[in-house]
């Protein structure tokens, strides 16, 4: 018993060492490596574990442990979500930090809080979102929160199909995602205002988007697309349930991405080969296809000839110009306004050929130089081996003429 309490103080000890303010606590005398986990918590520097696990941190003995001392152990699920709202929803605690204070009640209006409201302890909680003793600021790159590690994180649920069984949901969104054009942009390029999951889903709030809400959620990042949709056709017969507006022709999680075969499969789905509509998809291709076509053969002409000939950069305002008319063309499609399309579009070709015109000139002017330069040392060379030559030549003569008959 000595020497289990010499143990004890001897912690106690280490832990004024380590722990600072709060190195009074006792509960690393049994529980080493969990201190050794908190301590890289962010909430480490505001807290010790009494603070979610109760109980008396001054205690050497399982008395520390008794009701008596306020200990919980560890927390229900049910009761997590309340346990952090303690501090998460209290605003003269998060003030200091500039954290949101409205966490809980969104997820209480959530499919998960609702759900854990009946009694569903299978949904998820604060800690399987941002982990337990080990929780980090969304901003470390290791944190199971940060925008790159938010789809592994949600798949740990959703991808399990024993967990999705009972609620009827499929189990393949994070791979779906994963191989989509938003999927590539956040996980591969690393684009920061790439969308996660909680972009469309919502973080605490986290609901699915009902069919009505699609465009709107859409609409937060694309905005221009959204706006053109609402003027064309396709506005009435969504709005009369004939399609679901984004959804109905790029699909969600495994949004591809937006290049002219989607003209041939999103638009035969509801438009026969001899309709109106399908006549109109076909012309939008044709505009779309010649303009990109253009706009590579430039951009590729300049990169060739900008290794040789470094003044033809002198044109890369100029195509960047006739790639902002094609850019804007993208949004202004979903008008089905074939006119504006076809200005924008002809702009873009017709400044993409100019460019490259323009690169061809260079280079072939440049090669008019080289020849020439060429031909000058050449008659340079041809110059001086004449005189070269006629100089032996009359070294020779003197030679001769000095030596005699």
């Amino acid at each position: 018993m000595k020497s289990r309490t010499s143990y004890l103080l001897a912690a106690s000890l280490l832990l004024v060492v380590a722990g600072g303010a709060r190195a009074e606590e006792s509960c690393v005398a049994c529980h080493p490596e969990v201190k050794t986990e908190y301590l890289g918590s962010i909430h480490a520097k505001e807290f010790g574990c009494t603070a979610c696990h109760g109980g008396d941190p001054t205690v050497t003995t399982l008395e520390s442990h008794s009701a008596a001392k306020g200990y919980i152990g560890k927390p229900d699920r049910t009761s997590i979500p309340a346990l952090c709202a303690v501090c998460h929803a209290d605003p003269k605690k998060m003030k200091p930090y500039g954290l949101a204070t409205d966490q809980y009640s969104q997820y209480q209006t959530s499919e998960h809080g609702q759900r854990l409201a009946q009694g569903d302890t299978r949904v998820a909680v604060c800690t399987d979102c941002h982990g337990t003793h080990h929780i980090l600021a969304p901003e470390e790159p290791t944190s199971p929160v940060s925008r790159e590690n938010i789809p592994a994180t949600c798949g740990h649920c959703h991808s399990n199909p024993e967990l999705m069984a009972p609620y009827k949901l499929p189990t393949d969104q994070e791979q779906k995602f994963r191989s989509s054009v938003h999927g590539i942009a956040l996980l591969v390029e690393q684009h920061r205002s790439a969308p996660t999951c909680a972009t469309c889903h919502g973080a605490h709030g986290a609901v699915a988007p009902q069919i009505g809400s699609i465009s709107r959620v859409c609409g937060h990042c694309h905005t221009r697309t959204r706006e053109y949709f609402d003027e064309s056709p396709h506005r009435k017969a969504a709005d009369e349930g004939k399609m679901s507006e984004c959804v109905s022709c790029h699909g969600y999680h495994d949004i591809a991405e937006p290049n002219r075969t989607l003209f041939d499969t999103a638009c035969g789905a509801c438009h026969p080969g001899d309709t109106p509509g399908f006549v109109m998809a076909t012309k939008l291709k044709t505009l779309l296809s010649r303009a990109k076509e253009a706009l590579d053969a430039a951009s590729a002409d300049m990169a060739r000839v900008e290794q040789h000939f470094p003044t033809v950069v002198r044109y890369r305002a100029r195509l960047q110009q006739a790639e902002s008319y094609y850019v804007e063309a993208l949004p202004v499609q979903h008008s089905l306004a074939l006119d504006r399309v076809d200005d924008l579009t002809r702009s873009a070709r017709s400044t993409a050929e100019e460019v490259q015109s323009a690169v061809h000139g260079v280079e072939q002017e440049q090669q008019v130089h080289y020849i020439v330069l060429a031909l000058v040392w050449m008659f340079i060379l041809f110059v001086l081996g004449v005189a070269y030559r006629y100089r032996k030549e009359r070294q020779r003569d003197r030679r001769s003429a000095s030596v005699g008959p």
